[in-house]
Formats: C-alpha cells, sequence, structure tokens
C-alpha cells in the first residue's frame, strides 16, 4: 500500500516532535511517492550555540580512562578554540544521479541558510529522476581550500562502495505489518540471537541477505520455536566487507551488504521491512541492536569528518568513558541527544521494531550519586526516557548490554526492562572446560535478584562475543560439538530459570566456531562463522535441536516457569553442598535442584522442580517435594508419585528433569 506525502509529514512530524533530524527530513528524501520517477531533495544540518545554547557547551571534557597500569585516572582535556566550528567554504552534492556521474565541475552547489538551531545546506534536483538506485556524496571546500569527499549522516541508505551515501527513487512505499496477537512482555518471549550475514551465508545464494532470512523463519518458529529475534546490527558501516556491525557509520542507513539485490534496487529499504512483516506475521518479535555509544574508529563518521577539524564536532568526544579504538559520542550536547534519539523513532515508527537493545551501556551511562540512585540524566537515561515518552506500548523493550555488577541497578534506575546477564556464560564455559560445577550457578540462575519486580535479566550460555557453547564443550580434549550432550543440562536450566532466555544462533543444533576472547584490538574475533545447514538434521545437530524445542514448547506453554520466583532464594557463593531441606548445588556429585513456582494466569499455583545432573555419571538423587502426590516430568512424561515429601530415583549423566504440579 503507497502511503500519500500527508501520511509521511504526519508520521515524521510524530517521531520527530520538536528535534530535527526526522521532522525535518535531513538527509535525503525523493519528494512525493510516485513509484517511477521524482525529484531529490538533500539537507545538511550543522548545529549553533548562537542560535541554540542548548545543542553543544564550550566546558572542558572531563572523563577517566585507565593508565598504562590499568589504573583509572581523571582526565581533564580543553577543547579546541574552533571548537563547533566547520570551516565549510561551499558544498556541493556529487554522484551517479548526476547527467555526467561523479563530476565535480557539474556537481550542483547547495545553498546555505540560518535555522532555528544551527545552519542548514539544501539542494532540491531540477528534473525528476527515474526509479531507482543512487550514490552520492557531499564535496566539501572548506576555507583555506581543502576539499573533502564526506558521506551523509542521515542518510537512508549506505552505499556500494568508497563510503558512499545512497537514496531511492521509486519503490514500494511498503508498511510493516503489526505483531499478530500484539506484542508481549519481554519475559514471555524466547529470543534468538541472529547475525544476518552469517546466519544466511550457506543459503541465500544472488539474494539480499535480509531477503534470504525469510526462508529460515518457519524455521525458527516451527522446528525451534522461539518468538523473538535480536538481531545484531543492519545500520551501516565503513567498507564492503564482513562486519558484526558494532562500528556504525550511518545510523538511519541499511547497510548495502545485507540490502543488495542488483533486480531490485529501488527496493533497498523494503528487503528489511518485508522481513520485520513475516516475522510479525508468525508472531516473533523483532529487537534491533543499538551501538549508541561510540562510532567507527577510523574517522570516517560524517558527523566528524564534516568539520575540518574532527575534534571541533560536537557529535563525538568522551561522555561516559573511552572505548579504545572507536569514535565515542558526546551525550554533554544536545544535538548528539537529539540524533541518536531520532535514529532510534525511525527505526520504531518506520519499521515498527519491538525493541532495542543498546550495546555497550557502561560507557554512555554517568552515576552522579550513586547511593541515591542519581545518574546524569544526560546519555542512557535521556535516551530511555525520550523513547518511553514516544512509545506507549509497554511490552515494547529495552534491553542494556551492562557488563558490570551494578547491572541490574542501573536498568532499574533508567527503567530498562532487562539487561544481558553474563553469570550463566561464566559458569557453563567454567563448568564445560573443567568439569566441575561452580556453586557460583546458584545466583546464576536466580538472575532476579537486585532487579525490580517487572524487570528481567536476559540470560544465555553464549552470544556473539563467545565462541559457540558446544565447541566449549569438548575443547578440552579438541573435540568439539562431539561432546554435545554436555551442554544439556544447562539448555534445561537456561529455559527453566528466570528471565528471559537467548540463543546463539545455531547453538540449538550443535554449531561450534571458535573466537578468541581478547584480540586486543586487532579485530580478528570479528570472523564470519556460516551456520551450516545440515547440521541441524545430522546425529548431533538432530539430537540437540530435539531438545531445545521441547523446552522452548515447555517454557512457553508454563507460565509459572516466568515467574521471578526461585528456591533456594540466598545462596553463599562458597556453599559446595545442599541446604538443609536438599536445595541447592551438590559440587562433589555435580547435582543441581531448585524450586520454581508461579501463576498460570487463570489464579492457579503452578509448581516445578528442577534437578540437573551435570556429572559424567548416573547419579542416585533423593530430591525434595512441597508437596506429595503426583507429579509430572515434563521432559519425559513420567509421572511419579511423591511420598513423605521426598522422590529417590536415579538421573542420567548430563540430563535433568523438570517435574510439575498444578494445584
Amino acid at each position: 500500500m503507497l502511503k500519500t506525502k500527508e501520511r509521511l509529514d504526519s508520521m515524521y512530524m510524530k517521531a520527530g516532535g520538536d528535534s530535527l533530524y526526522m521532522k525535518e527530513r535531513f538527509g535525503s528524501w525523493q519528494i512525493g511517492t510516485d513509484p517511477h520517477k521524482g525529484k531529490v531533495e538533500f539537507k545538511l544540518f550543522f548545529p549553533d550555540i548562537s542560535r541554540d545554547p542548548s545543542q553543544y557547551n564550550l566546558d572542558d571534557w572531563k572523563y577517566k580512562k585507565l593508565d598504562k597500569n590499568g589504573k583509572e585516572i581523571d582526565v581533564v582535556e580543553p577543547k579546541p578554540p574552533n571548537y563547533g566550528k566547520t570551516n565549510i567554504a561551499s558544498i556541493q552534492v556529487i554522484g551517479d544521479f548526476q547527467s555526467s556521474p561523479w563530476d565535480k565541475a557539474t556537481a550542483p552547489a547547495m545553498t546555505k541558510s540560518s535555522h532555528a538551531k544551527g545552519t542548514l545546506w539544501t539542494y532540491r534536483t531540477p528534473l525528476d529522476l527515474p526509479a531507482g538506485f543512487y550514490e552520492y556524496k557531499y564535496f566539501v571546500t572548506y576555507n583555506d581550500g581543502e576539499q573533502r569527499y564526506i558521506s551523509d549522516p542521515c542518510a537512508r541508505y549506505g552505499g556500494s562502495k568508497d563510503l558512499n551515501s545512497a537514496f531511492v527513487i521509486g519503490g514500494s512505499f511498503s508498511t510493516v505489518t503489526p505483531i499478530v496477537g500484539g506484542r508481549k512482555n519481554l519475559r514471555d518471549l524466547v529470543v534468538y540471537e541472529l547475525m544476518i550475514d552469517d546466519f544466511t551465508d550457506e543459503f541465500r545464494g544472488v539474494k539480499a541477505p535480509l531477503d534470504a532470512v525469510t526462508e529460515k523463519l518457519d524455521y525458527l518458529q516451527k522446528e525451534l520455536g522461539i518468538n523473538a529475534i535480536a538481531f545484531m546490527p543492519w545500520t551501516a558501516w565503513p567498507g564492503e566487507g564482513y562486519n558484526w556491525g558494532y562500528e556504525p557509520f550511518q545510523y538511519f542507513s541499511v547497510e548495502y551488504r545485507y540490502a543488495n539485490d542488483l533486480n531490485k534496487p529501488e527496493e533497498k529499504l523494503s528487503y528489511l521491512k518485508n522481513l520485520i512483516s513475516e516475522c510479525h506475521k508468525r508472531g516473533i518479535h523483532v529487537i534491533m541492536d543499538g551501538v549508541f555509544n561510540h562510532v567507527t574508529g577510523n574517522k570516517e563518521f560524517p558527523y566528524r569528518r564534516l568539520y575540518q577539524n574532527p575534534k571541533a564536532s560536537p557529535y563525538v568526544g568522551p561522555f561516559g568513558g573511552v572505548f579504545p579504538g572507536l569514535t565515542d559520542l558526546d551525550f554533554h550536547n544536545g544535538c548528539t541527544q537529539e540524533y541518536v534519539r531520532d535514529v532510534c523513532l525511525y527505526w520504531i515508527d518506520e519499521f515498527s521494531i519491538d525493541g532495542i537493545r543498546f550495546d555497550n551501556t557502561t560507557n554512555f551511562f554517568i552515576w552522579e550519586d550513586f547511593a541515591k540512585n542519581k545518574p546524569n540524566p544526560k546519555g542512557l537515561p535521556k535516551l530511555i526516557q525520550d523513547i518511553r515518552d514516544h512509545v506507549s506500548d509497554p511490552n515494547f523493550s529495552l534491553t542494556l548490554e551492562h557488563l558490570s555488577l551494578d547491572a541490574a541497578k542501573v536498568a532499574n534506575v533508567v527503567e530498562a526492562d532487562s539487561y544481558w546477564n553474563n553469570a550463566f556464560y561464566e559458569c557453563a564455559f567454567e563448568y564445560l572446560w573443567h568439569n566441575r560445577i561452580s556453586p557460583k550457578i546458584m545466583n546464576a540462575l536466580n538472575n532476579h535478584k537486585g532487579s525490580k519486580e517487572e524487570n528481567v535479566a536476559t540470560t544465555y550460555l553464549s552470544n556473539h562475543d563467545h565462541s559457540h557453547v558446544t565447541w566449549q564443550a569438548g575443547a578440552r580434549k579438541n573435540e568439539g560439538s562431539k561432546k554435545w550432550y554436555r551442554t544439556q543440562p544447562y539448555a534445561i536450566a537456561l529455559l527453566t530459570a528466570p528471565g528471559t532466555p537467548m540463543i546463539q544462533n545455531g547453538q540449538e543444533f550443535a554449531e561450534d566456531y571458535w573466537i578468541m576472547e581478547d584480540d586486543e584490538g586487532s579485530s580478528r574475533r570479528v570472523q564470519p562463522r556460516p551456520l551450516r545447514w545440515d547440521y541441524p538434521y545430522d546425529k548431533f545437530g538432530r539430537e540437540l535441536l530435539s531438545r531445545y524445542k521441547k523446552l522452548i514448547e515447555i517454557r512457553l506453554k508454563y507460565p509459572g516457569l516466568r515467574s521471578n520466583n526461585f528456591y533456594p532464594e540466598n545462596w553463599e557463593e562458597g556453599q559446595t553442598k545442599f541446604n538443609s531441606e536438599g536445595y541447592g548445588v551438590d559440587v562433589d556429585s555435580g547435582i543441581v535442584i531448585y524450586h520454581r513456582w508461579g501463576d498460570n494466569g487463570s489464579g492457579i499455583l503452578q509448581r516445578f522442580i528442577i534437578v540437573l545432573n551435570f556429572s559424567s555419571s548416573n547419579r542416585s538423587v533423593s530430591v525434595p517435594f512441597p508437596e506429595n502426590g503426583v507429579w509430572e516430568d515434563l521432559i519425559s512424561n513420567w509421572k511419579p508419585t511423591v511420598k513423605n515429601n521426598r522422590l529417590n530415583f536415579e538421573v542420567g549423566s548430563n540430563w535433568g528433569h523438570v517435574f510439575f504440579r498444578e494445584d
């Protein structure tokens, strides 16, 4: 269905509010909605404190960094005297839309004008362009005669090469289908972390990767059973090669590599919209990975490079911390806060995403007074508040990658829904290497501690930052996923613990790539790990996939498993034996026993007793139960009768049971 210009205007007025980047359509936009032809308008904005003092400040940078000995030190760095000044004399738009493509001599000049918050440079093509995909850059001349080719910081398409920006004339102007049944609360989701390039590498052929993902959605929904996908970044990065996407370059742009289909170049945005629609038709939530602490570190971020002295750009600079090798965004300044806010609202409104995962939040969050829960309102707290004010649906999820001990508290005070909890992954990798369960597992399982009642932790056995967990299972003997069965008790624990479980793509069928944990800034860990789609059907993958399918089915069927309730609630990390009632962890035997319970949604209590055997031998156990009578093991359908609040039986090696009773 085509959108009218009035509808587009209404949408972007709503999204932009009183800020700039969407309301005024900065970047390059087709004028009108003719699918066959149209003019295009370019707009490039620069903030100026002489017109709006909130755009940036001239105070010295003050931040903390680690010295050569690893000690945290305070740094005061004066801003340059020309801070906020571009020194631009003229700007031309150069590209393949010209009658003589990429010709400097005939490249049209932009017109400079005053804006309420700064300066605006604009150009509108005088003639209609035929439908298609066009690449361009700004050709900037500075007052001293220096010249640069620079990308557009608000372009909505990444170019094919040379860090180009791009625009489209025509296309379908499609809208995204709402999610069937409406959004669910984050605690009711099982999330699949998906790397678009790796996921589609083996089967996409000449298709655009975003288009190819749709071919496996039925597998994800029906064969595996997940109901949410956390996509690793799809926004444009510098360069044409493989990338995880954590070096953002053009925040509003769909990465060209992911949308490249030579047969339909005008449909590049539609591939992402169609993918999200296809997810929504299946009830699958789409969670975007947003990287807002930093941009690419090679000085090519357009809002840095547009300033003749890149340090004079108010968009970049130290804020909460410094990310080595990359360029930090400076949220002290209103222009940065507005820019990132509008990036989020663009993806929310135009693409109907269902949540955002915020990468590396430790560096754009500042505690002012930790004891009183008073963070600096700029940066992460302001960004989340702006999104909350804009999105009326309480089930739109906001998740932090805040890898610190105070992560749960930070999520509480900034009104996020969740945070990535590394504890379970750490326990899993430690156990699989040393073959000895850690007593820390009890607190990793009871991951709601420290969180507000309505919040959840996002838990995982591994993620994109680490090797596949089934590789770790056999790593000690150089056997990789051959020892996949050692991950079974951890898979049961993941799907029966509080929080929101997340599965790394390929984990479910014993994919087993290794990556180094620390590459010392060399980027060697960012390497392709294409999923091998015969693995779900070989003797290892088939067995493990069936386990995950069953466990996910159990998780989603029984609401009581998605509650915060967990016993034993308080566990000393040095405690290596069961408590007096028989719950907890016995390190020597490798047995873990815990109790979960919760409402079934209709006022009826559901109870669960989970028994896990992490050892390589069968174990005889005496398991405590809160009630006598018949219980059902949801994994095997065994229905034992409990007497005297105990059940004695043998649990298989690397295996477990999920006993259930509803009262």
